[in-house]
């Protein structure tokens, strides 16, 4: 009964203005006005998922058998469109599509016939917007530094597009399907190395690399920028437009907000914060805007002390003006899963 209106992406044509110096500046300035909380000294680690649970996250195991094909080549990394059916459909019937960075060394022709270099990969979830230039510029900066990027595409139909709580679930619930499989069609890469795997989102992908990251064991690290939970608060406090008018519109209706609050909580299993005691904090860096309304930043705090207290990075910004700590964030990321790899 719950139409969700998700986030608006930026518009493609957009490119960032100003010299180099400009920008730098920038950075060092924006990034004297964050606040950092590492890791509680308490944490002992994260809960074991049940059984049943993850029964309910599971799927046909078989071969994947992947269409690839080269999308573009740069110097020193190509990026390869990926796509195969899903084992499992709860929502919608498409493929699973994946953009993939792939680094090879400089100077190297490409593309390769294959790949051999094994390399710390990570899943990048876009926007609810789709891939969008901020997700591809965090696949640029991680691939040049050592570490493939496989961008998981969204479903053609969004979660802005869902007619109730049971949609909203399986809508979730597909999330981790697709990105599992993607994790299954990875590590038979011969340029992945299957013990040093990651994931990384924002803002809608942020809590969907909460849940992947809960779910499957195989993610060693995790980078959630500007998420937060649970689904039921966000619909019923969030800012974005186009959900607080359609929330407008059913209270209009005469539905009363405890309705909709309660069907969201009761049926939305795969929520952040069920998921969040799942999550290895020592493994989790988020990112939270200290002004957010799209996502309020005080589901975001449920969100942290859900999982644990991670280390955690506050913006002084609010959802959408979080653009400018791009840069900053971008780097505070790399380093963080670098050093988790054991790279630094």
């Amino acid at each position: 009964m719950v139409r969700w209106q998700g986030e608006r992406a930026p518009r493609s044509g957009y490119r960032p203005a100003g010299s180099l110096l400009t920008l730098l500046g920038a950075a060092a300035l924006l990034s004297s006005s964050c606040a950092p909380a590492g890791l509680s000294r308490h944490y002992t680690g994260p809960q074991d998922m049940p059984r049943e649970m993850l029964t309910y996250y599971d799927y046909p195991k078989r071969p994947v058998r992947a269409k690839v094909a080269v999308k573009a080549q740069k110097r020193r990394y190509d990026i390869l469109q990926v796509e195969f059916p899903s084992a499992l459909n709860v929502f919608g019937k498409e493929n699973i599509k994946i953009d993939y960075y792939v680094g090879r060394e400089e100077g190297t022709p490409g593309p390769a016939p294959a790949y051999t270099d094994r390399r710390p990969t990570v899943l990048m979830l876009p926007i609810s917007g789709g891939v969008d230039f901020s997700v591809e510029s965090f696949a640029r900066l991680f691939v040049t530094h050592g570490i493939n990027c496989a961008l998981v595409h969204n479903r053609k139909v969004r979660i802005k597009e869902t007619q109730s709580a049971e949609e909203v679930e399986a809508y979730f619930r597909q999330t981790v399907l697709d990105n599992r499989q993607a994790l299954d069609y990875l590590v038979t890469r011969t340029d992945v190395d299957p013990n040093r795997l990651g994931c990384l989102g924002l803002s809608l992908g942020g809590i969907k690399a909460s849940l992947v990251a809960a779910v499957d064991r195989r993610i060693k690290c995790a980078v959630l920028g500007l998420a937060g939970g649970s689904m039921a608060d966000i619909t019923m406090h969030s800012k974005e437009h186009g959900l607080e008018e359609y929330v407008h519109e059913l209270l209009a209706l005469g539905v009363e907000p405890a309705l909709i609050y309660g069907e969201l909580k009761e049926k939305v299993r795969t929520d952040p914060l069920r998921l969040g005691p799942y999550l290895d904090a020592r493994n989790t860096l988020l990112f939270i805007a200290g002004f957010d309304q799209v996502v309020p930043t005080w589901t975001g705090q449920q969100l942290r002390q859900a999982i644990g207290d991670p280390q955690t990075i506050y913006l002084l910004a609010g959802h959408y003006t979080s653009f400018l700590y791009l840069p900053y964030a971008q780097w505070q990321s790399l380093s963080f899963v670098r050093k988790r790899f054991g790279m630094n």
